[in-house]
C-alpha cells in the first residue's frame, strides 16, 4: 500500500534524483530531444567541473558527440543530466541548482538555433510574444509535451501550463527565465507547482 501511495505522489516533491529517474522509467522509445540540450549539460559541465565532469557525463552515453539538430533519446538525456546534478551539486547549490543552471544554458541554445532564432523574428524581443510563440516553436526541438499560456490581468504575468513533459520542474524554471530575460525582461520570477506526475504549472512575472 505504502508503495503505491508513493508512485503518485507529485514528482515536485521529490528529490533531484528521484525526479529523474522516475521520468527515465516512463521515457519511450519516440520521446526525443534535439542534441542541442546534451551539448548545453556538456558545457555547463565544463563550466562547473572541468574535464573531469564532462567525462562523467559523457561516459553514461553511448554517442561519441552530438549534433545539435538531430534528435535524441530524452532517457540519454535524462541520465546524462542525473550525472551532471551528481556531479556538480556541490559547485551549485545542490542538485536543483544544477538542474536550474542547465535549464538557462537550454534556453541559450535553443534561442541560438534556427527555431530559436525564427521565434525571435516573430516575437521581436517582446517577452509576452515570445511566451505565446514558445509551445509552438518549443515543439520543433522535442516530441513530447504539450504547453499552453494563460494570461492574468496585467501585460506582465502569466501561467505556463505543461503537460506530459519530462524534464524536471527546477530545469523548466531554468529554462524559462533564461528565454525571457535574453529578450530584456527584468526581475524575472518563476514559481511552479505540480499538478501530475509529468504535468506542472508555472507562474510567470517579470518588469
Amino acid at each position: 500500500m505504502h508503495a503505491q501511495l508513493e508512485t503518485i505522489r507529485p514528482v515536485m516533491d521529490l528529490d533531484v534524483e528521484r525526479q529523474l529517474r522516475h521520468r527515465m522509467a516512463m521515457a519511450g522509445p519516440t520521446d526525443t530531444v534535439r542534441g542541442m540540450f546534451f551539448n548545453g549539460v556538456l558545457d555547463v559541465a565544463q563550466v562547473l567541473g572541468g574535464s573531469e565532469a564532462v567525462d562523467r557525463c559523457r561516459e553514461v552515453s553511448d554517442e561519441k558527440r552530438f549534433i545539435d539538430f538531430f534528435n535524441y533519446p530524452v532517457f540519454d538525456l535524462l541520465r546524462m543530466t542525473l550525472a551532471a546534478s551528481n556531479h556538480l551539486g556541490l559547485r551549485a547549490g545542490g542538485a536543483a541548482g544544477v538542474l536550474r543552471r542547465l535549464g538557462t544554458q537550454g534556453a541559450k541554445d535553443f534561442l541560438a538555433s534556427a527555431p530559436g532564432k525564427t521565434m525571435l523574428l516573430l516575437t521581436g524581443n517582446n517577452p509576452r510574444r515570445l511566451l505565446n510563440q514558445l509551445p509552438s516553436s518549443y515543439r520543433t526541438a522535442v516530441s513530447f509535451g504539450e504547453r499552453r499560456m494563460i494570461w492574468s490581468v496585467g501585460e506582465r504575468n502569466g501561467r505556463l501550463v505543461v503537460q506530459r513533459d519530462f524534464m524536471p520542474p527546477a530545469y523548466t524554471k531554468g529554462f524559462l527565465q533564461g528565454m525571457l530575460e535574453a529578450v530584456g525582461a527584468r526581475n524575472v520570477s518563476v514559481s511552479g507547482r505540480p499538478t501530475g506526475l509529468l504535468d506542472s504549472e508555472y507562474e510567470l512575472t517579470w518588469q
